[in-house]
């Protein structure tokens, strides 16, 4: 090969190489501007095809019973939907409203008086005398005792007022992401296909399938053994409350979903209203006693239902669902409670799948050793 032969073959190469700088770099600035684009919603399409693959077997029921398509039976999922969670969560903030209100008009009337203070309150451990001070004083002069907290008062009420700004945020991102999941839904057959496709792209047709089943099955998991039980029970609870004529009992309710949710224990709820029940409240003892059955039987109730629903339909061991669902939540708020265990279970069923796969080449080889030697 002469010098002119390898003075062309580098000049091929160099603009080839070029070649494939430029359109790396137009590759990645395509991508970098697309990622920061689709960021600012990236947490409400998350929302979204969480709520979409939850629901999907609900909406595929319903068009099967109303003989409608995917599309029609959507609308009829999400009006429905809209109205069982609007209608409460209007009653509650009109509610909420006229309570406040109350409390205002309480408050800018002169004669409003504070109690007198309770001297057993002054015995308390560690905080008793401080609180009977701070108690005595309001009763005996308001303004000075607000003034004496006003600190606290101004540091608790910004926590109220960005924990008031946070719930309204995240009820419009649920009612956004609940419109979405609804076309979603509409187009689940194609939507589920064009995952496949995708998913088999980056692994081969037959581990994508496996994949996209494993983490739909992790997701309605979840949802049925983390959200649905904590729906559920607070709803059997709630009805509790209402029956035993218990203050507050829809926003108790709502505080049980939330702690079931978040992972929480009922008794948090269930334990202040046993006692104010025995306590305070007027019902009779057998009234007293079936109440507390209940609500008791009622408040334990996620302790068979999670780990049945939680693991169910998924090949993966539940404590792995389980461990991702609520280091996940820890590591990335509640949509972590998802997306941990999504990639938990599969990196869980990558990684048995590659050890199925040694274990397997090991013994074909340790067979055909053997025979060779034979």
């Amino acid at each position: 090969m002469n010098t002119g032969d390898l003075s062309v073959i580098r000049k091929m190469l160099a603009h080839d190489l070029m070649q494939v700088y430029v359109r790396l770099f137009l590759l990645l600035t395509v991508v970098w501007f697309s990622v920061e684009t689709f960021a600012p919603f990236l947490v409400l399409i998350l929302w979204s095809v969480i709520l979409a693959v939850s629901l999907n077997p609900l909406n595929q029921w319903l068009s099967g019973r109303l003989s409608l398509g995917e599309g029609k039976a959507a609308v009829v999922l999400m009006l429905v939907a809209l109205l069982i969670i609007g209608i409460p969560m209007v009653l509650l903030g009109v509610s909420l409203a006229e309570h406040v209100g109350e409390w205002v008009l309480m408050l800018s009337e002169h004669d409003f008086e504070v109690p007198e203070a309770n001297p057993a309150v002054a015995e308390w451990p560690l905080v008793g005398s401080t609180l009977f001070d701070l108690w005595q004083r309001a009763h005996e002069d308001l303004v000075s005792a607000a003034q004496m907290i006003q600190p606290q008062l101004i540091s608790g009420g910004r926590v109220l007022i960005g924990a008031v700004g946070n719930t309204l945020l995240a009820v419009a991102l649920f009612f956004v992401a609940l419109l979405i999941a609804g076309f979603m839904m509409a187009k689940a057959t194609q939507g589920g296909e064009q995952m496949r496709r995708l998913i088999g792209t980056f692994a081969d047709h037959d581990r994508g399938e496996e994949i996209h089943d494993l983490v739909v099955a992790t997701i309605r998991s979840v949802s049925n053994g983390v959200v649905g039980v904590a729906f559920l029970q607070a709803l059997a609870l709630g009805i509790g409350f209402l029956v035993l004529d218990v203050p507050a009992a829809g926003v108790l309710a709502l505080v049980v979903l939330f702690l079931g949710v978040l992972q929480l224990p009922s008794s948090l709820v269930v334990f202040p209203v046993l006692a104010w029940m025995w306590l305070v409240g007027e019902g009779s003892t057998l009234g007293n006693v079936i109440g507390t059955l209940y609500l008791f039987a009622a408040g334990t109730a996620d302790g068979l239902l999670k780990p049945y629903l939680l693991g169910r339909g998924v090949e993966t061991p539940m404590p792995i669902v389980l461990i991702g669902a609520l280091g996940g939540m820890a590591a990335e708020g509640l949509i972590g409670l998802f997306l941990g265990a999504v990639m938990l279970s599969v990196s869980y069923k990558l990684l048995m799948s590659w050890v199925h796969h040694s274990v397997t080449e090991h013994e074909s080889r340790e067979g055909a050793g053997p025979q060779s030697e034979g």
